[in-house]
């Protein structure tokens, strides 16, 4: 009888202690996301340069000069976050306009069907003679998992302007592709709201940018640029040309 409760008693101090470990874990994660949040917010601008710049005037003896040497590698350290993001960001770019294009040339098949086909197409690059059928299971599924991530990176500041990327020196590629559906769009919501209270409601001269926003981007018939019109002549034609032949 004894045992047993000891046992209980255990198990229930165990369970206690998962939960802390849980409720420490999920508080972890909710900063980083927050601090990702903020690190959007910042205005876009050339921070390191304005840094460097107070630098310079602190010219005054040797020593300020090896402390301006360590922050410019400092600088160039963060710098490197965000030239990774990039290259996730281009990704997901490149990813998406390839589907997109195979989609429109060979329209009988599906969404699933094309990303199925590129996978494989990518994986013949990435599989070596002799591997077993294990390695190369896992191998795609990294690949499918890194595309995913690189997928989330492109949506996200597609939505809320991908020259933020500059502003990500501190949150590393890891926390934004672990972005739910849900906290991606409510960061997306909180940039649309902003705008529209400093642009379209207050009409501050400086105001966030949403690059989603119908009001600011709406393009009114015949102020379309001269580029564009000739772009949609040749356009027409094509699709004209196109659509003879399949008849």
């Amino acid at each position: 009888m004894k045992n047993k409760v000891v046992t209980r008693k255990r198990k229930r101090n165990n369970e206690e202690t998962e939960e802390k470990q849980q409720k420490i874990k999920k508080l972890r994660k909710e900063n980083k996301v927050k601090r990702f949040r903020n690190e959007l917010k910042l205005p876009i601008k050339d921070n390191e340069k304005l840094l460097l710049e107070e630098l310079d005037e602190m010219k005054q003896n040797e020593k300020i000069e090896n402390i301006k040497r360590l922050v410019e590698k400092y600088l160039d350290l963060r710098d490197i976050n965000s030239r990774v993001i990039w290259k996730w960001f281009y990704l997901g770019r490149d990813f998406e306009q390839k589907v997109n294009r195979r989609i429109n040339q060979e329209r009988e098949k599906s969404e699933q069907t094309v990303k199925k086909e590129i996978y494989n197409e990518m994986m013949e690059f990435l599989m070596k003679k002799n591997e077993d059928d294990e390695i190369k299971k896992n191998k795609k599924k990294a690949l499918k998992e890194k595309i995913r991530g690189a997928k989330v990176i492109y949506e996200l500041f597609m939505k809320i302007g991908q020259e933020r990327i500059n502003n990500v020196k501190e949150t590393n590629v890891t926390t934004i592709i672990k972005l739910t559906v849900s906290q991606k769009n409510q960061i997306i919501k909180d940039f649309r709201k902003k705008h529209e209270k400093e642009k379209h409601k207050e009409d501050k001269e400086e105001f966030q940018i949403d690059p989603s926003c119908l009001i600011c981007y709406k393009v009114k018939e015949g102020t379309e640029p001269e580029w564009f019109k000739k772009f949609w002549r040749i356009f027409q034609k094509v699709i004209l040309a196109f659509s003879s032949n399949e008849l």
